[in-house]
């Protein structure tokens, strides 16, 4: 007899690697520098801006994370995650899409009010948190077509190559952040308006 028990799917995604073992001197110069730093993205945005930044929600909803972003939570993939994803806009222009995977676990305590973000850049609480951990990136060059339907119907995707129907190849980077020893996840995918 077999299973009755739903199986649940998890869809295969970009190959996210240490960027020491996998990428080294291969990643794009006008981005190095941003894939790489460990500051806060959301204050170099906002610098790099002029003060002209926005968050634009997309999604926030309960669903199941990837197994890779479980694995790099060292979290159960039977747990519920709140899925957040969202469009970091500079001069209106959206710069970089960013999805959070918190676990069910992590929002309680100090931690239950990021239920409700709203617009506000999860990266500025992340960073004013005393003893906040981060761990090393994971890099990946993403195809458009790993993104999300309503994050890429709002971008200016310019077609590449003689028959103009390759997507251009993204970069992005994600981590594992702790804080009150509990994890989150945040991945960013910067986008071609970004210029750097």
């Amino acid at each position: 007899m077999y299973d009755q028990q739903p199986i649940r799917f998890h869809p295969q995604g970009p190959i996210w690697r240490d960027f020491h073992t996998r990428f080294g001197n291969a990643l794009p110069t006008d981005k190095r520098e941003w894939l790489l730093d460990s500051t806060s993205l959301t204050q170099r945005l906002i610098k790099a801006s002029k003060h002209h930044f926005s968050v634009q929600v997309l999604r926030q909803q309960w669903g199941n994370a990837t197994l890779s972003e479980y694995d790099l939570l060292g979290s159960s993939p039977r747990l519920r995650c709140l899925i957040r994803e969202v469009l970091l806009l500079g001069h209106e222009q959206p710069w970089v899409y960013a999805r959070s995977v918190i676990p069910v676990s992590s929002l309680t305590g100090e931690l239950r009010h990021l239920r409700h973000l709203d617009n506000r850049p999860l990266g500025q609480l992340l960073f004013n948190t005393p003893g906040m951990q981060r761990s090393p990136f994971q890099i990946a060059r993403i195809s458009t077509s790993d993104l999300p339907l309503y994050a890429t119907s709002q971008l200016n995707l310019k077609e590449e190559g003689e028959d103009k129907k390759i997507k251009p190849i993204l970069w992005g980077r994600r981590s594992r952040f702790v804080i009150y020893n509990k994890p989150i996840l945040v991945g960013e995918v910067f986008l071609p308006a970004f210029k750097p």
